[in-house]
């Protein structure tokens, strides 16, 4: 697939000419094709785990790419990297939240109150607990035992809640897909056609 491309073309050829890749229409199409399994009632061990991945990675280069489409036109081709690496260096929840709002030099922000924004903000912290998962100790109560005790066996329990990647299923997945579907059509569509503006999930900031 071809990705899409931002030309920066000097005409008089005295300098030189620049493009931007847009490569994010790859990852779209495998999320498609993916989401239309899971749709479709298809299983296997990974495939939940495999679709969830996959959209974390496409949020996160969908907003790395926006940030950096900004800073070109912002800064020029000579002075963007210095901003665009900033910005892409900002954690990926402040990424999510502060990109509508920088790339209208403050006019838009995004509404957290929105229901698809807040699910690909629990995208972020389930994808964090499952790619960065840490096991320590954990206490339970162990009945006292004297040695005047008989008992041959003895009863106790242990809770154990269920491991983050056991939460992946179905619905939260096509959940995922759908709000990340939201976000390529109410924020990254209109930046790259220069419509950015008021929409699901986009408001105005408050004065």
């Amino acid at each position: 697939m071809h990705s899409e491309l931002r030309l920066l073309v000097n005409i008089s050829g005295d300098k030189k000419s620049y493009f931007l890749a847009n490569g994010t229409e790859s990852y779209y199409k495998k999320l498609r094709v993916a989401y239309t399994d899971i749709h479709g009632d298809k299983t296997s061990e990974y495939l939940f785990f495999g679709f969830f991945t996959l959209c974390a990675a496409t949020l996160e280069y969908s907003l790395n790419y926006l940030l950096t489409d900004y800073c070109v036109y912002q800064f020029g081709p000579e002075r963007y990297k210095t901003y665009a690496e900033g910005y892409i260096n900002l954690s990926f929840y402040k990424k999510l939240t502060t990109t509508p709002h920088i790339l209208s030099n403050g006019q838009f922000s995004i509404d957290e109150n929105n229901s698809s924004y807040k699910t690909l903000a629990e995208l972020i912290t389930l994808r964090n607990r499952i790619l960065h998962n840490k096991e320590f100790l954990k206490e339970f109560d162990f009945p006292s035992l004297n040695s005047d005790d008989k008992k041959e066996t003895i009863e106790f329990e242990i809770k154990i809640e269920p491991n983050h990647i056991e939460t992946l299923a179905k619905d939260k997945c096509l959940t995922f897909g759908n709000a990340l579907g939201d976000f390529k059509r109410y924020i990254m569509t209109p930046w790259i056609n220069h419509e950015l503006s008021e929409d699901e999930m986009i408001i105005k900031t408050s004065e």
